[in-house]
């Protein structure tokens, strides 16, 4: 809803943009778990196959707070594949390759995001120096504007599930580095959920009170620390993305 409020200029616009990071949120995370299913295959396991989340059918993989906070503030999670290590054929290689196999495929989808960014942004130009019907010039602005949701929407879903708070992909890389017992991942295990909500929470009225109060000062936006790191971190990474692209697609 962030970003539909972000770039619409009209209800009409507002009800459209909603539509399309709605599309882009169910892409992302339906991706992302699948991918987790997938290489838990690969490795040997087939928990994820036998309680049917190898599907591309949403409502196998949404989970109503996760989704929620995507729709609000562009960072979330999905209902978590099951997985269980013991069937591994290599333990802790599978460990590591399906906790890091989500946030891979998102940071795909961001990579080929941008390129179809880079491309409407041709096409919307295009269409308006040559003076396109309005149509076409709305159909190119809002693709413009998916392909934008889409890929900020998975760099943040990728720099948020890196964070070594449990249950995100992170702590599980972490929880694979390290022994048993480790007291990091035993404390994380009893209060990461308790930490991700305080952080989500504090974004939330951070972000609300600097959109609706005029007289904040600035500094008082970094107070969202989940946010600041999100946004410092997509947006350089989406600008490298749309830097690589712009030399090999011709802007003529």
């Amino acid at each position: 809803m962030i970003f539909a409020y972000r770039y619409a200029q009209d209800p009409l616009d507002y009800f459209i943009i909603l539509i399309l990071t709605l599309i882009a949120v169910v892409i992302s995370l339906v991706l992302h778990e699948l991918a987790h299913g997938l290489v838990a295959k690969w490795n040997g396991d087939y928990t994820a196959k036998y309680a049917g989340r190898l599907t591309l059918n949403p409502l196998k993989h949404i989970d109503p707070i996760g989704f929620l906070m995507m729709m609000l503030v562009g960072f979330g999670y999905a209902k978590p594949v099951p997985v269980n290590p013991a069937n591994f054929k290599h333990y802790r290689r599978g460990l590591i390759t399906v906790a890091i196999a989500g946030v891979v495929v998102n940071l795909i989808i961001a990579f080929v995001g941008a390129l179809g960014y880079c491309l409407m942004t041709l096409a919307f130009n295009h269409a308006v120096i040559n003076l396109a019907s309005n149509a076409a010039i709305r159909v190119c602005w809002y693709l413009l504007r998916f392909f934008g949701i889409l890929v900020s929407l998975n760099l943040c879903l990728l720099f948020f599930n890196i964070l070594p708070i449990f249950p995100l992909d992170g702590f599980r890389v972490i929880e694979a580095l390290t022994h048993r017992g480790n007291k990091f991942c035993a404390f994380m295990r009893i209060n990461g959920r308790y930490i991700l909500y305080g952080l989500v929470g504090l974004s939330f009225i951070v972000s609300t009170a600097m959109e609706n109060f005029a007289n904040i000062p600035s500094w008082f936006q970094y107070l969202d620390v989940l946010g600041t790191y999100l946004n410092f971190f997509s947006t350089h990474l989406s600008n490298w993305f749309a830097e690589f692209w712009w030399l090999m697609v011709p802007l003529y």
